[in-house]
């Protein structure tokens, strides 16, 4: 075994402990997340089982690469090699999948991050044309799956969106399955809806683990540790006048540092959630939630935070974390949060 192979045991050890250790934070690894094996032609990487003989008796599998197969020459973004996978003009397409090592749990939220990227050239016969070779190069998108067999389809667990780039590029996706399941399926695929199909190209490299998502708010202060998508930030030190959404300056100071982590997290997107205690109508606190919401995601675009990165919602008093029967618990309903939305 090589130095990178023991690296990769090492660090699939490391996150079998971080999984015992984690307590409610659930980390499920898979196995070869980096598609490592000797490149080649027509065959899944080691770990990994080809799902087009499943789907489509007769098509050959993905590939493992840059084995100079079809003029793919791309470096790996991690380790040596990288998963191949092509869309077909014949309506085919390659897919890949294994056990997890662990159980995606309904109603869950889990984190995963993947990079991608597209090949300029992709070169190979078509059934229909095998005189001259066609360059797969049509943009095609990742499909996850999560499902109970090898190849199974029971949950679309994310999608990501056309890949144009031709370097390799992190995703992050956020799983919340609607069922339980054990198995992945990573799935090459057309732009939707398919008016007709046609030949394309998808490189995948680097998979994360997919690490639960705990719901459990962070303060500002903690916003220079790592965060996740679906991660809550409490603002604690925000004050508004009285029944209205105007802004006491005091709030001025935790707005900065939101305004900072967001000026060197060039990459994040958030969610300002606004919230109200139970007493009021239900038309008056969805109104007052979503204008105060709106006041915290408008001071962030004033200061210079692009605003396709910040977007707004008012949940009323949808979403209580404490009882109105007293002054403290309404207190704690009547809130502003944050929410990671991608990363």
């Amino acid at each position: 075994m090589n130095g990178y192979n023991h690296l990769k045991t090492l660090m699939f050890l490391l996150g079998s402990l971080l999984q015992l250790n984690l307590g409610a934070q659930e980390v499920i690894n898979l196995t070869n997340s980096s598609f490592e094996d000797v490149p080649g032609h027509s065959r899944a990487p080691v770990g990994w089982k080809d799902c087009g003989a499943f789907n489509f008796p007769g098509e050959s599998p993905p590939d493992v690469q840059p084995s100079g197969s079809w003029h793919v020459y791309k470096p790996a973004n991690e380790g040596d090699t990288y998963l191949g996978m092509v869309v077909r003009e014949n309506d085919t397409w390659e897919s890949v999948s294994q056990p997890l090592s662990g159980v995606l749990k309904k109603g869950k939220s889990y984190s995963f991050d993947i990079y991608l990227c597209m090949s300029e050239v992709y070169l190979s016969l078509t059934k229909a044309n095998k005189l001259t070779e066609s360059n797969y190069t049509t943009p095609a998108k990742l499909r996850i799956w999560g499902g109970n067999s090898f190849c199974s389809k029971e949950v679309l667990l994310a999608e990501s969106p056309l890949i144009t780039n031709n370097s390799w590029k992190k995703y992050s996706f956020v799983f919340k399955p609607s069922k339980n399941v054990s198995y992945i399926v990573l799935e090459a695929f057309y732009k939707t809806p398919t008016l007709m199909p046609y030949n394309g190209n998808i490189l995948v490299d680097n998979a994360g683990p997919i690490v639960e998502i705990v719901d459990k708010p962070i303060t500002v202060k903690e916003l220079n540790q790592k965060v996740t998508p679906g991660q809550i930030i409490r603002l604690d030190e925000l004050y508004f006048k009285a029944d209205k959404s105007d802004l006491d300056k005091s709030s001025y100071k935790v707005l900065d540092e939101v305004y900072l982590f967001m000026t060197r997290n060039r990459d994040v997107k958030i969610e300002i959630g606004g919230h109200t205690n139970g007493v009021p109508s239900k038309e008056y606190c969805d109104k007052l939630s979503k204008s105060r919401a709106k006041e915290v995601a408008d001071y962030l675009i004033r200061k210079g935070i692009d605003r396709s990165r910040v977007t707004y919602k008012g949940y009323g008093k949808s979403k209580p974390i404490a009882s109105d029967k007293t002054l403290a618990g309404r207190k704690k309903n009547q809130r502003v949060e944050i929410k990671i939305l991608s990363t």
